[in-house]
């Protein structure tokens, strides 16, 4: 599978952004279709 560079560029800078979190990657026919970003923020007491 080949990912165009714009795909990668995408995640690599949603990467850099998130300091706790996930980034889902969502594939379909062997293409990347869409990526999540979900951020975790703590909240102090």
């Amino acid at each position: 599978m080949k990912v165009e560079q714009q795909v990668v560029d995408e995640i690599v800078t949603q990467l850099q952004k998130l300091e706790f979190g996930s980034l889902l990657i969502t594939v379909h026919n062997g293409k990347v279709t869409q990526v999540d970003c979900t951020e975790k923020r703590r909240l102090n007491k």
